[in-house]
């Protein structure tokens, strides 16, 4: 038990540290963009400059809090990215600007990813448009 919980709790530090390290990473690179450029990345993300410079800060994200959510209702992140691109990226978009970030990551970690497509989630008539069209192609 107390090896499990040290394990645990080593995974989740190291976690933690990735995060940091990715989110200095992408502020480095963001600060060294012309304006011009920063407002290129922007425009293909959908927000604008200075939304984009705040939305790198967020703890968690569209990386990480989305294809989590996916997977859990049994749409597979990959598949949808690849095969309705635009879905995918207002899918990340609005994912990056919502405010429950922290809340979505621990009912996604305790398994619970019905909670937030109830309550808060902003995606969440997208993603069951997705999670019914992906059931009726199971049936077919």
């Amino acid at each position: 038990m107390r090896v499990e919980l040290v394990s645990g709790l080593m995974e989740r530090l190291r976690l933690s540290c990735h995060r940091a390290i990715n989110r200095w990473r992408a502020g480095s690179e963001l600060a060294g963009c012309s304006a011009s450029e920063l407002g290129r990345i922007a425009a293909d993300v959908g927000v604008s400059g200075e939304e984009l410079r705040r939305l790198h800060l967020r703890a968690f994200g569209p990386s990480e809090l989305l294809p989590r959510r996916l997977q859990l209702l049994g749409v597979d992140p990959e598949f949808t990215r690849r095969a309705a691109p635009a879905t995918f990226r207002d899918l990340a978009r609005v994912c990056a600007s919502c405010r429950a970030t922290r809340r979505c990551a621990r009912d996604l970690t305790a398994g619970d990813v019905q909670a937030g497509m109830d309550a808060y989630c902003p995606n969440g008539p997208t993603i069951d448009a997705l999670t019914v069209r992906s059931d009726w192609r199971a049936l077919n």
